[in-house]
């Protein structure tokens, strides 16, 4: 089968089966629970609200049910929870699906699979710059289907288990699971990526609401107000037409040439558990604000409060250690806040929640403690990267300038959202602003997701801290931007001021290059993409071979691709069976950084060396590796009198062929 309609009919079937999986299970903790007014909400903002609280609090439960029972239970569990919301669910989905809002669900699960999937050509395949973080996403959810949590490292085999946060890859395997042979662990995260969109909607809505900054806005054009600035991504625009100016090539992605605020578009396809974190992180203050409000909350709506906080923190913990982070340093603050101002009740209500958090987390925090072998602090200060600086001064005048011009980095990186957040304290008094604990808590939760993201760096491979606990910030800026916007909407004055209007306009410029650039980086000129789907037609044979492998080799026998290359994809693509070592990066999951260096010492050579086959079955089964994946790039493929050639392969093509160790010609 073409791998494009494939990839395509598996991204429709998990996302429909999000319906069942998140949306409806959302749907019935909602009615049990009535968090957020849930019972009072019109349909479709109760539609919406159920997608939030899915994404929200299923993480956590469906990890527990994973680890006690495995992932045919947990799916099992979940679709019953969702029969349980069935009957009441179908009258709001009659009640609100209209034309619009079909084509604006279509167009985003278009926008989805346009940076998913692959596109095969029936000589070629062409992936998106997008396999560079898909290839962990699909490896996890695999390895979690294949063996439960928490998870194997299916990047380096060894018989510790990974430590990484898999909150949202829990979900992922009960839609691979569940789609059998037309899901996999690409697609099922592809769906997962479009229902973390509506989720965010969801939250927005609850957010706006429990402001109440809105008013009596016509809830039409809050939602247009949405739509509008959802899309818009900050300056980097103009940094990537000037990198452009001086190297002669283009970045495919524009916001890697400053420390990176991504978009809310590019989020949610490249890392929409992040998002999802960001999620849980407010669901948990939202439930436990909306009690603070009131004098005399009912006893019975205090614990549905401090229950679905302390679940949404545990999943926030779960789906994104970096935003959990900021979104425990805001509750801590809203804490000592509280307690300065002796409102005890509503303190030990935030205190409940964050114990329970910490029991129902408990599992996957020993995990990623004893899991991970890094050495070293995971976290260090250093001043926020601004791209404009790099290589004009060194060290320490560098960061001292990082320092001084650390706004205006924020303010290129957020575009729109930081014009529409200045704007909105321009015409909103701070006692307005804060009227309600929800406004308060935005405030709260951009000034932690600002100064974290400003101050410190995740030492782990990328500033994964750096880019993903702004997403804090970015909620606040957006729910901001949209009440100014809604303000000067209901002032009668429609037009936009001149600065937001440019803004926006360069913020869509920034998202539509980086989405082209999803697709066009072969042709990019950048030699730092050589490495990426740099054989189109080994890919598509790879792909084929993977798929072999997966129905006619023992799922537990290790297969070993060349590590040699800058980075290696698609073993965690396309495959089943766990690798010996993924590639230079195979500490990603926590493996010992020493370990991981002598296996690739060993291996490498049999990729590229002039070794005969005695040679290669000795440091294959020192590894632990059963089959090598060969390609007509790696070294012995050119030498007719090679071990390739001279042994019997299980599989064989004119690009790929596969060998098992014991069937190899000395």
């Amino acid at each position: 089968m073409n791998g494009t309609f494939s990839d395509a009919c598996g991204v429709v079937v998990a996302t429909l089966l999000g319906i069942p999986l998140v949306l409806l299970p959302g749907y019935a903790l909602g009615g049990l629970t009535g968090i957020l007014g849930f019972r009072t909400l019109a349909p479709g903002d109760r539609l919406l609200c159920a997608a939030l609280l899915g994404l929200g609090l299923l993480p956590a439960l469906d990890s527990l049910l994973i680890q006690g029972a495995g992932v045919p239970v947990a799916a099992l569990a979940t679709g019953a929870l969702g029969l349980a919301g069935l009957r009441s669910a179908r009258r709001s989905l009659q009640a609100s699906l209209d034309r619009t809002t079909l084509a604006l669900a279509a167009l985003w699960l278009c926008v989805v699979a346009y940076a998913l999937i692959d596109i095969d050509t029936g000589t070629a395949l062409y992936q998106p710059v997008t396999v560079i973080d898909l290839v962990k996403h699909a490896a996890l959810t695999r390895a979690i289907v294949e063996h439960g949590l928490p998870p194997v490292d299916p990047f380096f085999a060894r018989p510790e288990r990974a430590g990484y946060y898999y909150g949202f890859y829990a979900l992922t395997a009960l839609v691979d699971w569940a789609g059998g042979r037309l899901v996999d662990g690409r697609t099922a995260f592809a769906g997962l990526a479009f229902w973390t969109g509506l989720a965010l909607f969801g939250l927005l809505d609850r957010l706006l609401a429990a402001t109440g900054l809105i008013g009596d806005a016509a809830p039409r054009l809050v939602r247009r107000a949405v739509l509008l600035l959802l899309p818009a991504g900050g300056l980097d625009i103009l940094l990537a037409l000037g990198d452009r100016a001086t190297s002669g090539t283009w970045l495919p992605i524009p916001e890697w040439l400053n420390e990176q605020v991504v978009n809310w578009p590019a989020s949610l396809v490249w890392v929409p558990h992040h998002v999802a974190g960001a999620l849980a992180g407010w669901l948990g203050l939202l439930a436990l604000a909306e009690l603070a409000d009131r004098t005399r909350p009912d006893p019975r709506a205090e614990a549905a409060a401090v229950g679905v906080a302390g679940l949404a923190f545990a999943a926030c913990a779960s789906l994104s250690v970096w935003v959990c982070l900021g979104t425990a340093s805001a509750a801590a603050v809203w804490l000592a806040l509280l307690g300065l101002e002796r409102r005890w009740r509503a303190a030990g209500r935030l205190a409940a929640a964050g114990l329970l958090s910490t029991v129902l987390a408990a599992p996957y925090l020993l995990s990623l403690l004893a899991n991970r072998t890094d050495g070293g602090a995971p976290i260090r200060f250093a001043v926020r990267r601004f791209g404009p600086l790099d290589g004009l001064v060194d060290e320490p005048a560098l960061s001292v300038l990082r320092l001084i011009l650390l706004p205006l980095n924020y303010y290129v990186a957020l575009g729109v959202l930081a014009a529409g957040a200045l704007l909105f304290w321009r015409r909103v008094p701070r006692r307005v602003a804060h009227g309600r604990e929800a406004g308060r808590l935005l405030t709260l939760c951009a000034t932690a997701g600002l100064l974290l993201g400003g101050f410190l760096r995740s030492a782990i491979l990328n500033n994964d801290l750096g880019a993903r606990v702004v997403l804090l910030a970015q909620v606040a800026a957006l729910v901001w931007t949209v009440v100014a916007l809604t303000g000067l909407a209901e002032a009668r004055r429609l037009r936009f001021p001149g600065v937001l209007a440019v803004l926006l306009v360069l913020g869509y410029a920034t998202t539509l290059y980086g989405f082209v650039g999803m697709r066009a980086y072969a042709v990019s000129g950048r030699p730092a993409f050589a490495f990426l789907n740099g054989r189109p037609d080994i890919d598509r044979s790879l792909r084929a071979a993977y798929a072999w492998a997966g129905t006619q080799l023992p799922r537990d026998l290790v297969l070993q691709q060349s590590p040699r290359p800058k980075r290696v994809f698609d073993f965690g693509l396309y495959g089943l069976q766990p690798t010996g070592v993924a590639d230079a990066e195979a500490r990603l999951f926590g493996a010992p950084p020493e370990a991981v260096a002598a296996r690739l010492a060993a291996v490498a050579p049999i990729f590229s060396a002039q070794l005969d086959g005695v040679e290669v079955r000795r440091r294959a089964a020192a590894a632990g590796i059963g089959a090598l994946v060969v390609t007509a790039q790696d070294a012995p493929w050119s030498r007719p009198d090679s071990w390739v050639w001279r042994s019997h392969a299980v599989y064989a093509d004119p690009l790929v062929r596969i060998l098992r160790i014991e069937d190899l010609d000395g």
